[in-house]
């Protein structure tokens, strides 16, 4: 084993190495002997130099690094298989805005959805839910548990004008409370 200089950041790289392991470059195949290599890098990456707070405005990490290990993209802006950032796109996304497959973060899109205030999706859970399955304060979607099911159900509350089990009045959800207007004089709702 030899050591050689890298062309872009000049870093002494060992001869067998198929890229740089400072900047990333790829290196051409061959070695000692004129033994012939053949890289299997099937990544993408992308860094702006801008940054904010000490992450870059954008990071663009798709595919497997050269140990077919997924790296994750970490930034302002964050496209990858597994994204972090304010704004997060990903197989895999936390963030602020989080949109993807399986999705965490304040607001969040994706096929499982997982938000604090907004989640939206398949399964979606979140102050505001919208999805197939939804659990939250306000919930909507094929299955749906929540304090306020549908538009104009009113938030729960446990007492005599509410009773268990009953549907919403737009139709949405197995699981959900409607109110009930007592009238004067009726006495206590069952």
């Amino acid at each position: 084993m030899t050591l050689t200089r890298c062309p872009d950041c000049g870093r002494q790289v060992s001869d067998r190495a198929v890229a740089c392991p400072n900047c990333g470059r790829p290196l051409a195949p061959g070695g000692q002997g004129g033994a012939a290599r053949t890289a299997l890098v099937a990544g993408f990456e992308y860094r702006s130099e801008r940054t904010l707070f000490g992450w870059p405005l954008v990071h663009v990490v798709y595919g497997a690094s050269d140990n077919a290990t997924l790296r994750p993209a970490r930034g302002i802006l964050a496209f990858g298989n597994i994204a972090f950032g304010l704004v997060a796109f990903g197989g895999i996304a936390v963030g602020g805005i989080a949109l993807g497959g399986i999705t965490l973060g304040p607001i969040a899109l994706g096929g499982v959805a997982i938000g604090l205030l907004l989640g939206a999706g398949g399964i979606a859970t979140g102050y505001w839910a919208l999805g197939g399955v939804a659990l939250g304060a306000t919930a909507i979607g094929g299955v749906a548990l929540g304090a306020m099911i549908g538009p104009g159900a009113g938030p729960v509350r446990r007492g005599a004008d509410w009773r268990p089990g009953s549907r919403a009045p737009c139709g949405s959800g197995i699981w959900s409370w409607r109110r009930r207007s007592a009238r004067p004089g009726s006495g206590p709702l069952p």
